[in-house]
């Protein structure tokens, strides 16, 4: 298994990795999240080549998160849209924003506020929640197997719960 291909690794991260995980992948989604549609302007904004941006924009296509339409205006060019796969990745891109500005910050000050549109207050970062809404750590949870553990997967939440005791 290259470090590029995480196919044969029975993980969820693992898998989700494979589809997103390059960091030019990252970037391309988090300039579509404001709204960037049209290879030129992801190319513009990203100084990224040509044959990168391609390769990308295919993946991310052929994984259906990212889907192409013809332009409604021209109906000539291709623009890409967001899938509802591609938007549940928001809260991926925004977990990644709070701890950039929070690791690595900026000298000069925070890059980028976010803002409840409909209330105009700041909205709070992104954390691992317990059902009646307590904020969780590491520590707090429990790993269980699923249906779909493998062994190798089995041993690793072994070896997590096993360092507990």
């Amino acid at each position: 298994m290259s470090k590029r291909d995480f196919q044969g690794l029975n993980c969820s991260i693992a898998q989700a990795l494979d589809q997103i995980g390059e960091h030019w992948t990252l970037m391309i989604l988090r300039n579509a999240f404001h709204g960037v549609r049209r290879f030129e302007d992801f190319q513009k904004q990203l100084s990224i080549s040509p044959t990168i941006l391609s390769a990308r924009l295919k993946k991310l296509t052929n994984n259906n998160i990212l889907r192409k339409e013809k332009n409604k205006k021209d109906g000539r060019s291709i623009e890409y849209r967001l899938t509802e796969k591609g938007l549940d990745i928001y809260p991926i891109l925004i977990a990644m924003l709070d701890w950039g500005e929070k690791y690595a910050p900026s000298t000069e000050g925070e890059r980028i506020r976010l803002v409840d549109r409909k209330e105009g207050r700041p909205v709070r970062p992104v954390r691992v929640l317990a059902d009646d809404g307590r904020p969780l750590t590491p520590r707090d949870v429990t790993v269980l197997p699923g249906d779909g553990t493998d062994d190798i997967l089995q041993n690793l939440i072994d070896h997590r719960e096993n360092r507990k005791s």
